[in-house]
């Protein structure tokens, strides 16, 4: 009995070793960690990304330490037709905290491309980027391959919707199958239909949509080479335990924003839940100390007062009150509407 304890101290020890250096060689991810918002902790998530199992220029190990050191708690490495890097991410990724979910990226022969997320590693990928829009013909017809990924316990994201809303989205759409779409996508630049407003190239349309069709709202890098971390769109999710099943939730339930280019996207509610989390109002002397507790740069007015709120910072203003409401500058809840917070004073 005593050597099998000692095997088992010696093991867990080995074990421990190994995933300390393991954190050690990626290097401590930067701080982004924001309050909770009530039962919800908030959490940083890239859901479109690619390794050398497609036309990434990164190996899986390589694309998940770098999405870890940059502060991604939940990634999807989704190669084109491919969930070959699967396995090795969720082998380097849990260790280290992060969440990792299984994904692939196909699309509709010269048009939409397609994202699936957590379907089982062993999923059977036809005609990947070519898919039939009719029955009959020689490639997999995309709603019997749409049927397959969301009966394997699945969902499909349209990325960089960069040729609109055509009948495979809006069919996608309508059979609850495609659930979430990116409003920003950060490789494609001003390419792909893109189009400056706001300061950036974007998907601006895609507001509407995700708006009238209750779709999740994402951002992410769809990164084939190097992150530039000061530009890496993230999406956030209020989830309810760190897990598949905790994020799986909060993207059905739509509990996702988008932040990119010093911006923070997403729908009223959720934003001032967690708006109204993050910033802290106290009276103190001479005025009021107004605090960010999260990783957002945050911009906006509180009466005439002009105020910059760096992340993890604090300011002073001369005001005395017992209720403030900010007015944010860069926080959007549509595309000519920002958010409005009120603050009870402590």
């Amino acid at each position: 009995m005593k050597e099998l304890i000692s095997l088992l101290i010696l093991i867990i020890t080995l074990t421990l070793s190994a995933v300390v250096c393991l954190a050690a060689s990626s290097g401590a991810p930067v701080r982004h960690d924001f309050p909770r918002v009530g039962p919800y902790e908030v959490i940083s998530g890239d859901f479109h990304m690619h390794t050398k199992h497609s036309d990434g220029r990164l190996n899986v190990r390589q694309r998940v330490e770098e999405s870890y050191r940059w502060g991604y708690d939940v990634i999807a490495v989704t190669d084109h037709g491919k969930m070959a890097g699967y396995r090795v991410a969720k082998y380097i990724g849990e260790p280290l905290g992060m969440i990792v979910i299984s994904g692939f990226e196909t699309g509709v022969a010269d048009k939409e491309h397609l994202v699936a997320l957590n379907v089982p590693a062993g999923f059977e990928i036809l005609d990947s980027h070519h898919l039939a829009e009719k029955p009959g013909e020689a490639k997999a017809y995309y709603r019997s391959e749409l049927k397959k990924i969301a009966d394997a316990g699945g969902l499909v994201i349209y990325p960089h919707p960069h040729v609109g809303y055509r009948e495979p989205v809006l069919w996608g759409v309508e059979q609850g199958i495609i659930q979430a779409i990116e409003y920003k996508n950060g490789v494609v630049g001003k390419g792909w239909n893109t189009v400056e407003d706001h300061g950036t190239y974007w998907y601006p349309d895609a507001v509407a949509f995700a708006l009238k069709h209750n779709l999740a709202i994402m951002a992410n890098s769809d990164v084939h080479a190097n992150r530039a971390p000061e530009t890496s769109p993230v999406t956030l999710l209020l989830v309810t335990e760190r897990s598949v099943k905790g994020v799986m939730d909060a993207i059905k339930g739509r509990r996702t924003a988008a932040r990119f280019d010093g911006m923070l996207w997403g729908r009223k509610d959720l934003l001032t839940d967690v708006l109204q989390s993050s910033v802290v109002a106290r009276k103190v002397a001479g005025g009021l100390e107004i605090e960010n507790f999260s990783p957002i740069a945050l911009s906006g007015v509180i009466g005439s007062a002009k105020i910059d709120l760096k992340p993890y910072s604090k300011i002073e203003i001369p005001l005395d009150a017992k209720n403030i409401t900010i007015k944010w500058d860069n926080v959007w809840t549509d595309l000519t509407t920002t958010l409005a917070t009120d603050h009870k004073v402590r």
